[in-house]
């Protein structure tokens, strides 16, 4: 990010002048920029085999991207059946 507000504002003099809250706030700016930038040059390359049918725009794209990413369960549907029913077993013994 130094790189990015360095771009920016040629000297971190500028920038070390500047109250705390100031100079937090554009390293967050900075920060958001950098990451819309890099999702643009993913975009640009993504672009490159989209069609008309699969055609996202580059807001959509950038929505997308800043989602909260689900987390993935790679078990099949008896593996978390089978998962269900140890729980459950577990369950009924410590009643006992």
């Amino acid at each position: 990010m130094y790189d990015t507000l360095l771009q920016r504002y040629g000297d971190m003099s500028f920038i070390l002048s500047l109250p705390a809250t100031v100079g937090i706030n554009l390293y967050i700016k900075a920060v958001e920029k950098n990451s819309e930038r890099q999702a643009w040059e993913q975009w640009l390359v993504a672009y490159q085999s989209m069609t008309k049918e699969n055609f996202i725009s580059f807001n959509d794209y950038l929505k997308q991207l800043k989602q909260p990413q689900q987390p993935r369960d790679n078990r099949t549907d008896d593996e978390i059946i089978q998962d269900a029913e140890n729980i459950l077993k577990s369950m009924k013994r410590s009643e006992n």
